[in-house]
């Protein structure tokens, strides 16, 4: 009898190791809330092969994550680098960027964003390269020619820069922190429209070079800001001076007749001092210049480089509240605050 107990009863303790998972019993999970975000945020990880279709409608396929990657523009670097990525070479317009790390800044260049140094660029021996749509056309041929897989990306508009970061998040293999940035603008862009007065003013876009003045079209950055802020722009339905052109001759007599609220300039000149020069001797010796109301109220604003000639990038939503200051500053505050 008591041999038919101690069977039963060692049967009763197999059982019950069995349903409660063959082994010992399960740590209580202790981990804090951020440390389980971080492991969600692992899942959404890039997983190779990955097929990327870049601005020129090319896909490119890599086979494993890049490892010597090369970024011919610091429009790209930028928010490559606030997601994570890491280069092997730059460009030199990299070393005047505010938002790109110092370290990134000491390494070797491959000359200036506009005219890069294609036998610099290929001594080292990248595995990967990204390129700028528009700046850097050219290449494609030589880069196809190379077999260094390279993609091309957009990041002109606000639609364009969103869609880019999300491209070099997967890249770079981090998802996640590309999805908070794109957060983070999305957030800050509609609470800077929420704030917009019902009566929209009107703005004239400028675009000074050392050799002339035009003016910037609805597809330039600054015309997406104004297009974002609805701003009734004096560019708005007019045709560039060549196809996928950003500017338009500046005609005297159609500011005259539009004769807008507030007038921005941005500029490819490297100090404000040569702009205002340029802007003297083009349009402000003009006795018409003066009667503008912008100009008699002193609503004429210069738009810094970083954001409307080569992109904020990651802080594109920057770019908004900087011209929305430049336009509403009773509503947003003034830009030199």
């Amino acid at each position: 009898m008591k041999k038919k107990i101690l069977t039963i009863f060692m049967v009763l303790v197999l059982l019950s190791t069995i349903l409660s998972g063959c082994g010992e019993k399960e740590p209580v999970n202790t981990k804090s809330t951020e440390e389980k975000t971080e492991e969600k945020a692992d899942t959404t990880q890039t997983s190779y092969p990955l097929v990327i279709t870049d601005a020129n409608e090319r896909e490119v396929e890599l086979e494993n994550k890049p490892e010597k990657v090369v970024v011919l523009s610091a429009t790209l670097l930028a928010p490559y680098c606030a997601v994570g990525g890491e280069v092997i070479g730059i460009s030199d317009d990299v070393l005047e960027r505010e938002d790109i790390p110092e370290d990134v800044k000491k390494l070797p260049t491959v000359g200036p964003v506009y005219n890069i140094d294609m036998e610099k660029l290929m001594s080292l021996e990248p595995d990967f390269i990204i390129i700028q749509k528009g700046i850097h056309d050219r290449y494609v041929p030589m880069l196809e020619q190379s077999g260094i897989p390279f993609v091309v990306l957009q990041m002109k508009t606000y639609e364009d820069t969103l869609q880019g970061i999300g491209i070099l998040g997967d890249i770079t293999g981090n998802q996640h922190e590309a999805q908070e940035i794109v957060d983070k603008n999305k957030e800050k862009v509609d609470e800077i429209v929420d704030k917009l007065p019902a009566e929209n003013k009107k703005v004239a876009i400028l675009y000074v070079t050392s050799e002339d003045v035009s003016i910037k079209l609805e597809n330039s950055i600054a015309g997406d800001v104004a297009n974002i802020l609805k701003l009734d722009n004096m560019s708005s339905g007019v045709k560039p001076a060549k196809m996928g052109s950003e500017t338009a001759p500046f005609s005297m007599e159609r500011i005259v007749e539009y004769d807008p609220d507030v007038i921005l300039v941005t500029t490819m000149v490297h100090s404000k001092e040569i702009a205002e020069e340029r802007m003297k001797k083009d349009v402000e010796t003009n006795p018409a210049w003066s009667e503008l109301r912008a100009i008699k109220e002193g609503n004429m604003k210069y738009l810094p480089q970083d954001m409307f000639l080569q992109n904020a990038g990651q802080g594109y939503w920057k770019a908004v509240e900087y011209i929305a200051k430049a336009v509403y500053p009773e509503v947003y505050g003034d830009v030199e605050d």
